[in-house]
């Protein structure tokens, strides 16, 4: 399937199904899923909604937009968009609770084949980042590191960044930029690989 091609047919299915944090209101049809993490500055939902080409996440100049999460429907499969985490514009008792909740989601969810974790291209991964990587390893999941707005960066810089996110994180890195939709393809590709439609 084309880059073109994936984009409308993942606009035409990536429709919101659910936002909560609440178990119970979650999907119960026991879909596949694939969640969509990273810091609350990392550009998360510009990345989504130039992966799947239509306005589907809101955006918001202000940090910590998303604070439920998100199931939009794909063909056989549910992208999940969790809360960013890190830096937030809200109280400090209400992040906590988002906290917990998203990280029962990840402890728990049946269904989670594993994450696309979107991190600045900038920044160094940190110990959020760190537990992630854990994370995957201990369940066994599935984890692509997503390296947005590389459109701020020049050649040379984005080859050195590159390699210092992949010793960072021991793991292959995709370089994108939600602003041109550079290189959304090798992330529809990523997915692929897990046997899913983009």
């Amino acid at each position: 399937m084309s880059g073109r091609r994936g984009a409308q047919e993942a606009a035409r299915s990536g429709r919101l199904v659910a936002a909560t944090l609440d178990p119970a209101e979650m999907p119960s049809d026991g879909l596949p899923e694939v969640a969509f993490l990273g810091r609350s500055n990392a550009g998360k939902s510009s990345l989504l909604n130039a992966l799947l080409g239509a306005q589907i996440a809101p955006v918001s100049s202000k940090p910590g937009k998303t604070s439920v999460i998100c199931f939009y429907a794909m063909p056989g499969w549910y992208l999940v968009d969790l809360p960013g985490y890190g830096y937030a514009q809200i109280s400090k008792e209400r992040r906590s609770a988002i906290g917990e909740r998203v990280e029962a989601f990840l402890t728990n969810r049946q269904p989670l084949l594993g994450g696309l974790v979107v991190q600045d291209c900038r920044r160094d991964p940190e110990e959020e980042e760190a537990l992630l990587r854990r994370w995957a390893a201990s369940r066994n999941l599935f984890l692509a590191v997503v390296a947005n707005k590389a459109d701020k960066l020049n050649q040379r810089e984005r080859v050195e960044r590159k390699a210092a996110l992949e010793a960072a994180w021991k793991l292959p890195v995709i370089l994108v930029s939600a602003r041109t939709r550079e290189n959304l393809e090798a992330v529809r590709a990523a997915i692929r690989g897990l046997g899913l439609s983009i």
